[in-house]
């Protein structure tokens, strides 16, 4: 394993850790740390798998310290995401924390189950854990006092609708106050593996990246890839940079003759480009683009349609009500009045 990473992982979890020592176990075995695993429904289920996935195969490659957790809800019982069943205990109030939190993002990720876990962790000096749409959910509530923070970079555009959060970072993870906020996601793998990596020898964080099929770790200081081209492998050269421009002009959408002049070729060249390997136009894209922000806004925030049509580049809100009915079937207004599901 090459740990690529490790200058990028903030000052504390590269030289103190994060996580608290691990216990002693009461039965003599080893040292014992204890993680809370909050979910509610419609959680991530990637993000769920690994952490458990780590937790899991630290156990297994190493003998000095037992991670233990528990799935916790404030819908105790058979938690779901579709068919995706986990069973969950309920919170215990006062003083029962756990060395750990980790709130696990999701679709109906709501502060106020967890809040005052959260402010409890805190005053004990205990981390917590946040992913995802859980960070997205704990910057919503505590404004510019969470910072430093970040969460998935697809979020980040639309909480600046609603509200100044330019101190946000796109940093994978950030820490501060005993909060981690994290992207979430895909990086989960990497940030559990940076946490108990501090526990374990080299020959054991080897065993374990060899287990997990890692060649290398991302730490939390390393950008995003934000959108469909920035650090993405699967696109390149001029395709890349046109998704790039299209990405960063949602507002005021540049024409595809500009688009390809600022690629540097042909308005023919960037629409065979398209064709060939996405089997659509740069038009196509670039509105679909557009509305999959528009959507997001329409979905996750209650700013007015037609400041959302001006912020993804539509005329008016009878032009995006139109792209938006073609391309999902429904207008803005039904799609923000029909609950969740």
């Amino acid at each position: 394993m090459t740990h690529s990473d490790s200058s990028d992982v903030d000052a504390k979890s590269d030289k103190q850790g994060i996580l608290p020592a691990a216990k002693a176990a009461r039965d003599g075995g080893p040292d014992v740390l204890n993680f809370e695993i909050f979910v509610q429904p419609k959680f991530s289920k990637l993000e769920l798998s690994a952490i458990a996935a780590v937790l899991d195969t630290a156990n297994d490659v190493q003998t000095k310290v037992r991670f233990n957790w528990t799935i916790c809800s404030d819908t105790p019982g058979l938690v779901a995401n579709g068919n995706f069943l986990v069973r969950a205990e309920p919170i215990i109030e006062g003083d029962f924390l756990k060395d750990c939190m980790i709130i696990v993002g999701g679709d109906e990720c709501n502060s106020n189950a967890w809040m005052r876990r959260v402010r409890a962790m805190q005053r004990h000096k205990r981390p917590v854990v946040m992913l995802s749409d859980a960070a997205t959910e704990f910057v919503k509530t505590t404004r510019q006092a969470a910072l430093p923070a970040t969460t998935h970079w697809r979020d980040i555009p639309i909480l600046n609708e609603i509200d100044d959060f330019s101190g946000l970072s796109t940093k994978l993870a950030e820490y501060g106050n005993n909060i981690l906020t994290c992207a979430g996601r895909g990086h989960t793998l990497d940030l559990m593996f940076n946490l108990v990596a501090d526990f374990m020898t080299p020959h054991e964080k080897a065993d374990m990246a060899s287990l997990l099929m890692l060649d290398s770790v991302r730490g939390f200081h390393r950008e995003q890839p934000k959108g469909h081209a920035q650090g993405n492998t699967f696109l390149e050269g001029p395709l890349k940079r046109a998704i790039q421009l299209m990405e960063d002009t949602i507002e005021e959408p540049l024409p595809i003759g500009e688009l390809a002049d600022q690629v540097g070729i042909s308005t023919r060249q960037l629409e065979r480009l398209f064709k060939i390997r996405l089997n659509s136009s740069p038009a196509k894209t670039y509105k679909k683009i557009r509305l999959k922000r528009a959507r997001s806004l329409v979905v996750e925030t209650r700013i007015s349609l037609l400041e959302i049509a001006i912020a993804c580049g539509f005329s008016s809100t009878t032009s995006m009500s139109k792209a938006f009915r073609q391309a999902h079937g429904v207008t803005p207004n039904h799609l923000r009045k029909k609950p969740k599901e």
